[in-house]
């Protein structure tokens, strides 16, 4: 078993935390209310490869719950922590469909479930439906969340196009998909989904990589940046330094300097969770969409990860969270990973 023990005070009575990013036994060390919070594996994208026409789509984030549980010191209890899906590659000419991530459980208390696995196609321009979100999770006293799916492609133009993966549930609510592609004249990508909203859709325009989505809102539609990004200052979130405008492609981006109103962070949301303290620091948002060989952003925790054509991959998603979807030309077309989930225990 791996853990962090008595990590950070959460306020309250609940004086410390057990995190579990693999799998163990929770013994509890006290008797009274334990708060749970469990997070399933997040899917992998799909992957093509071909010179013609390639499409994949991202995977689905995993579903979450939080729950305050009677505990009797001694009591154990067994954690199964869900493992993301595994990335897929596809070599030379074909496509490949992604895998789904695991179901997280606390004891029979709690079940936190996998996101879906991505799809892909090669040599068409069949459309590829989006990927749903995943199924709800169970047990919670506090809150059942989905995992938010991914965006499909309907773009019937040849061309190399790739979606990004959901977000993962949290203590927001449902995660986000990313966007979809039903536009565009070369190819594009989307950004991964964030907890605070999706990522951008590709309607129109030559070579469009969109934002993720971010932590209090979602990103624009055909952003004009070769490469978006989606974590704090930006996709989403709000800016700590400057007083210009809102910048384009980076929807839900908030003004700080010219006194814009925008909710608190997220930590303070959620009543000073220790869990938070993990999570916090990188921004719960998708990473930003890449092709013609510019990376996209990395995902923050719980964020979707980008979705790659042309020559790039397909990125990871952050913790349960799913991976984008990489179509390319040439060479080995690999998707994203989708994020494993966890367990933590506070008391």
């Amino acid at each position: 078993m791996s853990n962090l023990n008595q990590f950070m005070g959460s306020g309250g009575t609940h004086e410390a935390i057990e995190f579990f990013p693999i799998s163990g036994t929770f013994t509890a060390k006290k008797t009274g209310v334990h708060r749970v919070c469990v997070l399933g594996g997040g899917g992998s994208g799909g992957a093509a490869a071909g010179a013609t026409n390639s499409r994949a789509t991202g995977g689905g984030g995993g579903s979450f719950a939080w729950s305050e549980i009677f505990l009797t010191q001694g009591d154990t209890v067994p954690v199964t922590i869900g493992a993301g899906g595994a990335a897929v590659a596809q070599a030379a000419t074909g496509s490949a469909a992604g895998n789904a991530g695991g179901n997280t459980t606390f004891g029979a208390y709690m079940t936190a479930y996998g996101g879906l696995g991505g799809a892909a196609n090669q040599g068409v321009t069949t459309a590829l439906p989006a990927t749903a979100a995943s199924t709800i999770a169970t047990g919670g006293t506090l809150g059942n969340f989905t995992g938010g799916g991914a965006g499909g492609i309907s773009h019937a133009t040849a061309g190399f196009w790739a979606t990004g993966g959901g977000s993962s549930g949290s203590f927001k609510g449902n995660g986000f998909a990313s966007g979809t592609i039903s536009g565009g004249t070369t190819n594009g990508s989307t950004g991964g989904g964030g907890v605070g909203g999706v990522s951008g859709s590709v309607t129109t325009g030559a070579s469009i990589f969109t934002s993720g989505g971010g932590s209090y809102g979602a990103s624009s539609n055909d952003s004009p940046a070769a490469s978006g990004i989606g974590w704090l200052g930006t996709g989403g979130y709000y800016d700590f330094g400057t007083s210009s405008a809102p910048l384009t492609g980076v929807g839900g981006f908030q003004d700080r300097a010219a006194n814009v109103a925008h909710p608190p962070p997220l930590w303070t949301w959620v009543s000073k969770n220790p869990l938070l303290a993990l999570l916090g620091g990188s921004g719960f948002s998708g990473g930003g969409g890449s092709g013609n060989g510019l990376s996209g952003s990395s995902a923050g925790h719980c964020g979707g990860g980008a979705g790659g054509v042309a020559t790039e991959n397909g990125a990871a998603g952050g913790r349960g969270a799913g991976g984008g979807g990489s179509a390319k030309s040439s060479g080995t077309a690999s998707s994203g990973a989708g994020g494993n989930g966890f367990v933590t225990v506070e008391y």
